[in-house]
């Protein structure tokens, strides 16, 4: 056989498997399972950063992204930064991370989070652990091997965390129009990966063992993990520093043998269970935790704030806030004070809430009024002027676009409808209906009615 028809044949080959993996992990993205609110919006939000804006990575388990809230950083101290984790996130899965931070960022600081450093073998890791790691982490050498390192062979286990097809292929009874429209969607997360949550744990939290005497140990594996970060930061002169975010069951002993490791390997380390015992953390113990391992958003913007202001101190740290444009943060921040409550919710009439809003321009109201009966009047307030005005005499049906969302208004008899994008939004009962479509948040923040 000629060597070009060799050639041909090698070519025809690396082609078809290149469409084989292009059509599996096609599929992985609709049929896998969507992570919302952990790795999968976490890892999703990160690559959507620009590049090189970063100045703080946070790696961890789920006790980094329940504890460090990036935008009290921000706001308070101009750190721009993100919360890159994943829930029971194993050590060799934070190396990973590291290295694909490392990618896209030019951290100053990447601060470790070491719950999982106290923890067992690979070999006993729980399958979830990995799903969350692994999910739409892009395919990489890197990723290659540490799937071998948590799987321990070359099989068919190891293949469905390289195409999650072969796993949940099950799924396709249960999938949504988000499992068909979800990779396709803006992926920025507005959280910076942090986990939102007020849930408070149903019982106080209790830290008082902290002092109790015992001895630490640590897996060969998990010491060897965090050797080769100390020596990844160091290579690409970015400072590491260890914490541990305040939770029961962590002791003093443990807190002394991690310093030992961080003072060996040269890096710094702040235990907030220490602080916390000591004094120097006030905790709310009732309120600051959503259960015994996570603090909730009141705890984790006190032990946020000490955090800030460590950094700073210790780090060279630039503050975002004096850009000359508005970044990334500055945007979270603005998404952030919309999701919560409004003046306008506690408006008593309709006039009132309409000129709370009225020069909102990031507000589309949807109106109805319903005081002359089968002439029912509807209008679309949109970017601070009257879009869409109309009186229903007779059926009918009007589209329109608000934001990025297609807005649908009808009439069928004596029967109104309002779509925002296909769902029902309308609530008649009442002489007033406002519906409120945030054009930031991309959603519809209220549905209020009033008698006047």
């Amino acid at each position: 056989m000629s060597r070009k028809r060799v050639a041909a044949r090698i070519i025809c080959i690396v082609v078809f498997f290149l469409f084989i993996g292009t059509v599996l992990d096609g599929m992985s993205k609709i049929i896998c399972a969507k992570f919302i609110g952990d790795s999968t919006t976490i890892v999703d939000g990160f690559y959507a950063e620009k590049k090189n804006d970063i100045d703080l990575v946070v790696i961890g388990s789920s006790n980094s992204f329940c504890t460090v809230d990036p935008l009290v950083l921000y706001e308070e101290y101009g750190i721009a930064a993100y919360d890159f984790g994943s829930s029971s996130q194993p050590m060799n899965i934070s190396v990973l991370y590291l290295k694909e931070a490392l990618r896209t960022q030019q951290p100053k600081v990447v601060a470790l989070e070491i719950n999982m450093l106290t923890s067992d073998s690979f070999s006993n890791r729980r399958e979830t652990a990995l799903r969350w790691g692994f999910t739409n982490l892009p395919l990489s050498v890197d990723k290659l091997q540490c799937i071998y390192e948590s799987v321990g062979a070359v099989n068919a286990e190891y293949f469905s965390y390289v195409f999650p097809v072969f796993r949940y292929h099950n799924r396709w009874k249960e999938l949504t129009k988000t499992d068909y429209t979800y990779f396709l969607q803006d992926k920025t997360n507005y959280t910076k990966g942090y986990l939102e949550t007020q849930e408070v744990s149903e019982t106080p939290v209790n830290l008082t063992d902290y002092n109790f005497e015992g001895t630490a140990w640590f897996e060969e594996e998990n010491i060897a993990c965090l050797n080769e970060m100390v020596q990844l930061c160091k290579e690409k002169n970015v400072a590491l520093l260890l914490f541990k975010s305040p939770r029961e069951g962590w002791h003093r002993y443990e807190t002394e043998a991690v310093r030992a490791l961080a003072d060996a390997s040269g890096v710094q380390f702040v235990d907030f269970n220490e602080l916390y015992s000591d004094g120097s953390l006030a905790l709310d113990m009732a309120v600051d935790f959503r259960d015994a391992q996570h603090l909730n958003d009141f705890g984790a913007q006190k032990v946020t704030r000490y955090l800030g202001a460590y950094l700073k101190e210790t780090y060279e740290l630039p503050d975002r806030r004096e850009d000359a444009r508005p970044n990334a943060w500055d945007e979270a921040c603005i998404y952030r004070k919309r999701k919560g409550v409004q003046p306008y919710m506690a408006a008593a009439t309709a006039r009132e809430c309409i000129e709370l809003l009225q020069e909102d321009s990031d507000s589309v109201l949807i109106v109805t009024d319903t005081k002359n009966g089968s002439r029912v009047r509807q209008w679309v307030y949109q970017d601070c002027s009257v879009a869409l005005d109309l009186i229903w005499k007779e059926n009918g049906i009007r589209h329109m676009k608000i934001g990025a969302q297609e807005l649908v208004l009808s009439k069928r008899g004596g029967a109104h409808q309002i779509l925002i994008d296909g769902v029902e939004c309308y609530q008649p009962g009442k002489r007033w209906n406002i519906i409120v479509y945030d054009k930031i948040l991309k959603c519809v923040t209220a549905n209020l009615s009033y008698d006047e």
